[in-house]
C-alpha cells in the first residue's frame, strides 16, 4: 500500500509540474465550454462500443451512487466525457457533463486526466486537485484498455471528500475491469459470428461435398448444401440418422469440455472434385453471357445440349452444371458415346444381370443409367452414336425405365440428361445419320461454346492456363502474346494449353518468347531403317534438345527433364551425347 501511495504522489507532483509550465495558475477560472449537440453526437457515435459496454456494466449501480451523492463518469481517451451516472446536482456544479473535456492540459491535475496520461489508476483527493475550485472534492479514476491493449478512456468516480471512502479506488478498477472484458467478449463474440458467416458460406459455396457439423450428442448443428439435400431441409437441431454413411472426424475444445464433430458423406470421401462455375475462366462476352445461361439452365431439370468444336471444355461445362443443380449429391456419370459398340450398347447403358452372355461377369453389372440415379447422365460426343444406339437410347429417355440385359424386371430411372457434341446435328438429321426425335429430346436447352478463335480474352486464358499449371511466375513476352493471337487454334483450349506447358519447359528465365512457342511444328520424317531403335533415337534428340536450351547446364537440362543429374550423365554417355 506504502509503495502505491508513493507511486501516486509522483504522478499527482509530475502532474503539478507540468501545469505549471502549462501556464496554469490554480485560481484560474474553469474552463465551462460544453460541445455542441453535432459534435456530442459525432462523439458518441465514435465511442459507441465503450458507451454500450460501460451503460451495461453501470446500469445496477445508480441508485447506490445517487443516494452516496457521487458522481460517475466515463471520458473517452481524448478526456471528453461520454456518460454520467449518480448525482445530478454535484455533475452540474463540477460540470461532469457530457460534452466536457477533462484532460490534464485543459483542467489542471483531476483524476480523469491523470490516469488517461499516465495509463494507471490513481486518486486526487482534495487540495491535491491543481485548480482551487475542485478542492472540495476527492476523486479516483482508472484507464479502461482495449484487447490489444489501447487505452480507450477511464471510468471516474467523484464525491465530496468528506463522503470519500477507501474502497471507491477499488471500484473505480473493478468497473474499469469489467467495461474492458464487456468489449473483448463483444470482439470474439462478433468474431465468432464472422467466422461461422464465413464458414458456411464457403461449405455451401465451395465444398462439392456433403458436409455437416454435429455436436457431441450427433445433433446436426449446421449443413451445407449438398448435405441438406441427403438428409433434408429440416433437420437441423436433430439427430444424425444412418450415421455408418459418413465418415466422421471428432475433436475437442482446448480445456476439453467441449465436443465437436465433422461428417462427410462416404460415397465422397475419395471422389475427384467435379468442376464448378468458379473453374470457367475468361471474360470474354459471350463466354460470360453462356456462363450465365448454364447457371440458370442449373436451377432446372430440363435436358441440356452443348455444342462446341473439340477442346472448347464442353465437360467443364456439364460439371459445372450438376455440381450448381440440386442434383450434385448425386452422382455424375459420363458416356463416350461414339466408343460404344452396337453389340454393347444395352448392357453398358441400362447393365446386365449375371451370366446373361458369355464373358458377363457372374454377378451382373450396373448400367451407365443407373450409376448415374438421381444425379445426371453426360452423353458425350452423342453425334458419334449409331442409329441402332440412338434408338435404345431414345427408348430409355421416353419410358424413363430400363431393363437390364438378359431381366424381365423393369427399373425406374430419374436422370438429368446433359448431353454434348462437336457436330451440327441439324445437318446430320438431314444426312439420315441422326434422330430427330432423339434430337428434340435432348435439346431442352441448347448451349453454343465459342471456339477459341472467336474469343476476346485469348491472352487472358493463356495467363489463366499459366498459372493454373503452376507456372504463375511466367509471363508472356508482347511478341510471343502476338504469335498465340495470330493462331487458328484448331484443338481450342486443349490445343492452348499442350503448347503453353511445352513453352514453359522451354523458356529461359521468367518470360515466354516467341521461340518457345511450338505452335504449328510438325513431326520432322524420319526414314527408319533397321539398324535405328526409334524411341532411344527420340529420347537422344529430346536429351540433346534439352541440354542445348540450357546452354550446356546439365543440372538446369536435368531439372527440365525431371530426371536426374546422375541419370542424364549416364544417358548421354549410353548415347554419346557431348
Amino acid at each position: 500500500m506504502l509503495k502505491e501511495n508513493v507511486v501516486e504522489e509522483k504522478m499527482i507532483q509530475d502532474s503539478w509540474k507540468r501545469c505549471e509550465e502549462y501556464g496554469f495558475k490554480p485560481t484560474d477560472p474553469v474552463d465551462s465550454t460544453v460541445l455542441d449537440h453535432y459534435q456530442i453526437t459525432e462523439v458518441l457515435n465514435r465511442n459507441q462500443e465503450l458507451t454500450h459496454s460501460a451503460i451495461a456494466s453501470l446500469k445496477n449501480l445508480y441508485p447506490a451512487f445517487r443516494k452516496m451523492g457521487h458522481i460517475v463518469s466515463i471520458v473517452d481517451r481524448h478526456g471528453i466525457i461520454i456518460y454520467t451516472l449518480g448525482d445530478e446536482n454535484l455533475a452540474s456544479e463540477v460540470q461532469m457533463v457530457v460534452g466536457t473535456n477533462w484532460l490534464e492540459d485543459n483542467r489542471g491535475t483531476n483524476a480523469m486526466g491523470v490516469a488517461l496520461l499516465e495509463k494507471n489508476p490513481v486518486r486526487v483527493h482534495g487540495s491535491q486537485h491543481f485548480n482551487a475550485s475542485a478542492h472540495f472534492l476527492t476523486c479516483a479514476a482508472s484507464p479502461i484498455f482495449s484487447p490489444s491493449g489501447e487505452i480507450l478512456g477511464a471510468v471516474n468516480i467523484s464525491g465530496k471528500k468528506e463522503h470519500y471512502h477507501p474502497y471507491i479506488f477499488t471500484l473505480t478498477q473493478i468497473i474499469a475491469g469489467d467495461i474492458g472484458n464487456r468489449i473483448l467478449l463483444r470482439k470474439m463474440n462478433n468474431e465468432y459470428h464472422l467466422t461461422i458467416k464465413e464458414f458456411e458460406h464457403s461449405i455451401n459455396k465451395y465444398i462439392t461435398v456433403p458436409f455437416l457439423s454435429l455436436d457431441e450428442e450427433h445433433r446436426i448443428i449446421r449443413a451445407n448444401n449438398r448435405a441438406k439435400a441427403i438428409i433434408g431441409q429440416n433437420n437441423i437441431g436433430q439427430k444424425l440418422n444412418n450415421i455408418d454413411r459418413f465418415i466422421i472426424d471428432t475433436f475437442t475444445s482446448d480445456c476439453k469440455n467441449s465436443i465437436r464433430s465433422v461428417a462427410i458423406h462416404k460415397k465422397y470421401k475419395k471422389e475427384k472434385r467435379l468442376y464448378t462455375f468458379s473453374d470457367i475462366k475468361g471474360n470474354c462476352p459471350s463466354v460470360v453471357r453462356i456462363k450465365k445461361m448454364a447457371e440458370r439452365a442449373a436451377a432446372t431439370d430440363i435436358p441440356i445440349l452443348l455444342i462446341g468444336e473439340t477442346g472448347t471444355g464442353k465437360e467443364l461445362f456439364a460439371q459445372s452444371i450438376h455440381s450448381e443443380s440440386m442434383r450434385s449429391h448425386s452422382p455424375f456419370v459420363a458416356v463416350n458415346c461414339g466408343a460404344i459398340s452396337e453389340s454393347l450398347i444395352e448392357s453398358e447403358l441400362f447393365g446386365y444381370i449375371g451370366g446373361s452372355f458369355t464373358g458377363a461377369n457372374q454377378e451382373g453389372r450396373k448400367g451407365k443409367f443407373e450409376a448415374a440415379q438421381n444425379g445426371t447422365l453426360f452423353l458425350d460426343e452423342i453425334g458419334d452414336m449409331s442409329l441402332r444406339a440412338q434408338v435404345t437410347l431414345l427408348r430409355a429417355l421416353q419410358e424413363k425405365e430400363i431393363t437390364p440385359v438378359g431381366s424381365t424386371t423393369t427399373k425406374e430411372i430419374d436422370v438429368r440428361i446433359i448431353a454434348a457434341t462437336n457436330k451440327n446435328l441439324i445437318k446430320e438429321i438431314e444426312a439420315k445419320r441422326f434422330r430427330a426425335d432423339l434430337y428434340y429430346r435432348l435439346k431442352g436447352i441448347q448451349i453454343i461454346l465459342p471456339s477459341l478463335r472467336v474469343r476476346t480474352d485469348l491472352i487472358q486464358m493463356a495467363n489463366s492456363l499459366l498459372e493454373e499449371k503452376g507456372y504463375s511466375d511466367l509471363t508472356l513476352s508482347e511478341e510471343a502474346k502476338q504469335k498465340i493471337l495470330s493462331h487458328k487454334w484448331p484443338g481450342n483450349i486443349r490445343e492452348l494449353m499442350s503448347v503453353l506447358i511445352e513453352a514453359s519447359f522451354l523458356a529461359e528465365g521468367e518470360v515466354i518468347v516467341p521461340e518457345d512457342i511450338q505452335i504449328g511444328a510438325g513431326c520432322t520424317s524420319i526414314e527408319i531403317t533397321d539398324d535405328m531403335d526409334p524411341l532411344k533415337d527420340a529420347e537422344k534428340s529430346v536429351m540433346e534438345k534439352y541440354i542445348r536450351i540450357a546452354e550446356g547446364n546439365i543440372s538446369v537440362a536435368a531439372e527440365r527433364l525431371k530426371i536426374s543429374r546422375n541419370t542424364l550423365y549416364r544417358k548421354m554417355k549410353e548415347y554419346n551425347i557431348k
